[in-house]
């Protein structure tokens, strides 16, 4: 399992083969270019797709068969990315050329390491911008057989804002004796490193090997599990003999700006190979909502077994599966990068710490939200849009999909789903006064959630002053009125809404019958009434009293019915000294995850009839001194 190390001997799977020549080359000293006689450059055909809509990985890989007659030469592979996407990592594998063989190399094959290349595999140049193709070198060390191969892997992105990239590369001498060199490349101020390699040029000595390639801090320490933006590659050479002196240990960062996109390090450790000519496969995924762009492996000094020496040395290092299989030819999005570490013919790792590392990178774009009222004063019950525009922060990042959910103050409206990058809500449940109103948006497949600033601020008011006092005779709101009777008002005399009017009364007294028809809106809060209440028809919300809402319930001496209104009911915390029918409503209530007409912690004095009302009525916390029936029973 990743992390841990695997018994040697397991079959591998087959990787899908490509045109390749073998470079086979004498050891001679090399500095930054490899000088190994060119090979033939793979090219996968371009893919033949649509601009995907969120960045897409592609792992393209070729095989070269290493030559067990030249023991100690190396053997180069050079593979490049399908046309519309561009070179960020890459990685490389020593096995066996038949897959289903059960038998592993033998220990001989290592993993000199890989690099950024041209197409003849010259390692890229300190500062080089844009590098296209991924160079894998690998050779035995002492131990030939036939049937091993060399796999170079590239990782490319199509879609991924990383066109602008640049090589840095750090070259130091050794290690010439038995142990250990570091080299640390740092991205340019203003990148980041969203690929990394090393290598170490095969001197005299074939025992000289890379062992390590990782994301580190300044001076080379490796950096820790969940580490944000990395600006440095370390590569660690290891001999455990003696070279002629012109060992060099180099290091590649493959870096570019940022942007949007933050790389998140993905790191697992575990144990290395337990015996000699063994080997452990350790495995880092990255977060499911994250890409992966690259990764590296490395091993660290334990407590009892020292520093890494001897035989240890890399046998690939490379995009794989969760479970440590190298990714096939041709494969698109892998989650995960795996490191194979082996030991030499005397002994194991012991408690070093052997490590895999994962580049995972949030394509996710920045957004932002704008909300535009088509009315910034509108009557109450009178409907006001509401738009919501969600623009990339980054112009030409695309068109934001997803929805959006409005709020008034903290209490949710509605949610609205995304057009073109859009999201309008029409409503004529606004309750009086001053209301904040704001737009959150959910976040899509490419793109970050993200809130409107400020609120935009609406008054919702109504056709003439409240009546804050004593009031006598009857009052009928006509078709388009919006009137109100506020705190102090008191109302002698029957109150009637004619179809469209709207009415809200709050904190006010009545002495006489209210009688609602086909209103456009209609509020009771906190109000007695000394006589029977009728409303049916209403188009728009009908509130009297909520628990969700700021509406407190009321006082109603006489019956309370409500008919057939269709814009959402509430009838919450309010005392009935008679009946309450409540019957054929339907419509969102006030609260969007409770769309029913709602009947809730009231006390009856006569009897609870709900009928017909859809879906249903949501009820509860009612005391009834009277018969229960139809959907309240």
């Amino acid at each position: 399992m990743p992390g841990k190390g695997r018994a040697e001997g397991r079959g591998r799977r087959k990787l899908t083969p490509g045109r390749s020549r073998v470079v086979v080359a004498a050891l001679t000293p090399l500095a930054l270019a490899l000088a190994a006689a060119a090979p033939a450059v793979v090219a996968p055909a371009a893919a033949a797709a649509a601009e995907p809509q969120q960045p897409v990985i592609h792992v393209t890989s070729v095989d070269v068969p290493v030559p067990s007659a030249a023991a100690g030469a190396n053997t180069t592979a050079v593979t490049s990315c399908p046309a519309g996407s561009v070179l960020v990592s890459g990685g490389m594998w020593g096995s066996k050329i038949d897959a289903t063989d059960p038998i592993p190399p033998i220990n001989g094959l290592r993993a000199k390491g890989s690099f950024p290349s041209d197409a003849n595999g010259i390692s890229s140049t300190d500062g080089a911008q844009n590098p296209e193709h991924w160079a894998a070198v690998g050779n035995f060390g002492g131990q030939t057989e036939d049937g091993d191969k060399i796999t170079s892997f590239a990782v490319c992105a199509e879609g991924a804002n990383l066109d602008h990239r640049v090589v840095a590369v750090t070259a130091v001498p050794g290690p010439v004796r038995a142990g250990l060199a570091y080299a640390t490349a740092a991205c340019p101020d203003g990148t980041v490193v969203v690929g990394g390699s090393a290598y170490t040029p095969p001197p005299q000595s074939p025992s000289l090997k890379a062992l390590g390639s990782f994301p580190s801090d300044a001076q080379g320490n490796p950096l820790p599990d969940g580490a944000i933006n990395p600006r440095y590659w370390t590569a660690m050479g290891l001999i455990n003999g003696q070279s002629d002196g012109t060992a060099q240990t180099i290091a590649w960062a493959i870096c570019a700006e940022p942007g949007e996109t933050e790389i998140r390090v993905a790191r697992t450790d575990g144990l290395g190979p337990q015996e000699g000519s063994g080997y452990a496969i350790l495995t880092a995924s990255c977060p499911t909502d994250l890409t992966l762009l690259g990764g590296g492996e490395g091993v660290q000094r334990g407590v009892t077994a020292g520093p890494p020496a001897a035989g240890t040395h890399l046998r690939g290092n490379y995009p794989s599966d969760a479970v440590g299989d190298p990714v096939v030819n041709g494969t698109t999005n892998p989650s995960s990068w795996s490191a194979i570490i082996a030991a030499g013919g005397g002994a194991g790792t012991g408690d070093q710490v052997a490590s895999a590392y994962a580049l995972c990178a949030d394509f996710d774009h920045d957004s932002s939200v704008s909300l535009t009222p088509s009315t910034t004063s509108p009557l109450f019950g009178r409907p006001v849009e509401l738009t919501a525009t969600v623009s990339p922060v980054v112009p030409g990042a695309g068109t934001p999909t997803g929805s959006v959910t409005f709020f008034d103050g903290t209490i949710p409206v509605a949610t609205v789903p995304l057009t073109m990058g859009t999201a309008t809500l029409r409503t004529t449940n606004l309750q009086p006064g001053a209301r904040e109103i704001t737009a959150r948006y959910s976040g899509g497949p490419t793109f970050k959630p993200s809130a409107t600033p400020t609120p935009a601020t609406i008054t919702v008011g109504f056709s003439q002053p409240c009546i804050t006092t004593v009031h006598k005779g009857a009052i009928t709101v006509t078709a388009e009125q919006s009137l109100c009777l506020g705190a102090g008002g008191r109302q002698q005399g029957a109150i009637t809404v004619q179809p469209g009017g709207a009415l809200a009364v709050t904190g006010a007294e009545i002495a006489g019958t209210v009688s609602i028809n086909q209103a456009a809106a209609f509020s009771l809060c906190q109000t007695s009434v000394n006589g029977a209440i009728t409303v049916q028809g209403s188009t728009g919300l009908v509130l009297i009293g909520s628990d969700y809402l700021p509406c407190t319930g009321s006082t109603v001496k006489g019956t309370l019915t409500v008919n057939t209104n269709t814009g959402g009911l509430s009838v919450s915390g309010t005392t009935i000294s008679g009946p309450l029918t409540v019957k054929n409503n339907s419509g969102d209530g006030p609260d969007p995850a409770d769309p029913v007409p709602a009947v809730t912690a009231n006390t009856i004095g006569g009897g609870l009839s709900c009928t017909g009302n859809i879906p249903t009525v949501r009820e509860r916390g009612n005391t009834v001194n009277g018969v229960r029936s139809g959907q309240c029973r």
